[in-house]
């Protein structure tokens, strides 16, 4: 085979070699920058942590009889560094400022009824509500919801209790490392480095020096006799618990992954369900109310012998559960029942039927009050009805306005509604209203316990 080629190569070609391949690099792995926010975040949640040693801690530990003043406090210290660190989220949210502003009157209430053998009822139900209440405001804002998204948020209510606070322990460490190491022009910087250093060295050179010195070593002594190291380790024990748990969960609500949107359901009861579900309910109520005011309201007698205090006492409680059974049943069919003519007729009767039933409930106590006197429970019980009432007018709303977010509304009449629960003082007001119809005196003969 000849080579046509004109252009001869001056030498014979080579074919080049590949030089060995070596191994690619590693990426260095990125150090994590902590923002001056996240720094700043550590002094917030270490003055959260001290307070909760002065004022929760240390209180309640000793026994300390006025300790509802010092968990009042607590909270509103904790409420002013939460608003103080999240102030461009909070200034403008209407919704955020009537929480906090229940949540501070609450705390506000421990310091003028902390008697807690006068006031016991009440406070103790405020030591589970006042954080209840604050945790739902910390993620309502740092979550940035709707009152729409009541699902999510409970999620996250939850959440904030059981996992956020040990989530991100670990970013504590981070942040700490980081405002030490870096650049050490920062005066800050220096003045923890040298504390850091000198604490150790103090622990050495002290024990050394008071045995080279008698007279050294007897004032130092006596100086530091006026200390208890074991309290002190306890205390800073405490301290360093709280701050780790306090910085996760500010942590992971300012900075963690936030929650989406919950997701739409669009699946849908049909009317025929409805209607039967609805409808044997309906007719039931239709029944038992036509009974309740032939007896309650009409006057007719009562079977058995009965007397009216006491058909009014047996049948209080029930109606009122169902009652609630139904505004359930309401929400459900209004959610997710086909939206037409004959499902809202339904509803809007068993609305109006669960009135009625929650006017005869209110009877119902009244009448029971009338006959033995006004206890706490009693109170409670027709504070709850005048709640209920007020949910019923919403679901009402809620039927012709769809976009209105009924359930985060319901929650936050009961939350001021509460509040003026409180600040009554139920227990005052239960004694008052006993003397000024005297109760007392007939309760005393009859032996009535005021509990029931």
């Amino acid at each position: 085979m000849t080579n046509n080629n004109p252009y001869p190569a001056p030498w014979p070609q080579q074919v080049p070699q590949m030089p060995p391949t070596q191994p690619a690099p590693r990426p260095k792995k990125e150090k994590r920058v902590y923002t001056a926010q996240e720094r700043l975040l550590l002094l917030a949640a270490l003055a959260i942590a001290i307070l909760y040693n002065r004022l929760m801690f240390a209180p309640i530990f000793w026994r300390v009889s006025n300790y509802p003043i010092f968990v009042g406090a607590f909270w509103l210290c904790c409420l002013a560094v939460f608003y103080l660190f999240f102030w461009k989220k909070l200034r403008r949210d209407r919704v955020s400022w009537y929480v906090a502003g229940c949540a501070a009157a609450l705390c506000v209430w421990s310091f003028f009824f902390w008697n807690i053998s006068t006031h016991g009822n009440f406070g103790l139900i405020n030591h589970l509500v006042i954080p209840g209440v604050l945790m739902a405001l910390v993620v309502y804002t740092t979550g940035e919801y709707q009152l729409k998204d009541v699902g999510v948020i409970a999620l996250t209510w939850l959440s904030g209790w059981f996992v956020k606070p040990f989530s991100a322990i670990p970013a504590s460490f981070g942040a700490i490392g980081a405002l030490l190491s870096g650049d050490s022009k920062s005066t800050v910087k220096k003045a923890l480095l040298g504390i850091a250093i000198t604490l150790p060295l103090l622990l050495i050179l002290l024990p050394l020096l008071s045995g080279a010195d008698r007279a050294f070593g007897y004032h130092l002594g006596q100086l530091l006799s006026q200390w208890n190291f074991a309290s002190l380790v306890g205390h800073t024990f405490v301290v360093a618990i709280a701050f780790m748990l306090f910085y996760s969960f500010l942590w992971n609500m300012g900075y963690g992954a936030k929650r989406g949107a919950a997701p739409k359901i669009s699946a849908r009861i049909d009317t025929v369900i409805c209607s039967i579900i609805l409808g044997t309910v309906i007719l039931l109520y239709i029944v038992f109310c036509a009974v309740m005011f032939t007896y309650l309201f009409a006057g007719a007698g009562l079977p058995g012998g009965m007397t009216h205090s006491e058909y009014a006492r047996e049948g209080f409680a029930q109606t009122v559960a169902v009652c609630t059974i139904n505004l359930l049943i309401f929400s459900v069919f209004l959610h997710f029942g086909k939206r037409n003519k004959i499902t809202a007729s339904l509803l809007a009767s068993l609305l109006a039927l669960t009135g009625v039933m929650l006017f005869s409930g209110f009877m119902r106590l009244g009448l029971y009050i009338g006959a033995f006197g006004m206890t706490w429970l009693r109170l409670l019980s027709a504070w709850f009805i005048i709640y209920l009432a007020a949910v019923i007018i919403i679901c009402g709303i809620r039927m012709l306005r769809e976009n209105l977010p009924a359930i985060a509304l319901c929650a936050l009449i009961l939350l001021g509604w509460y509040v003026v629960l409180g600040y009554i003082n139920p227990d005052g007001f239960v004694a008052w209203y006993n003397h000024r119809h005297g109760y007392d005196a007939v309760g005393a003969v009859r032996g009535i316990v005021y509990m029931r």
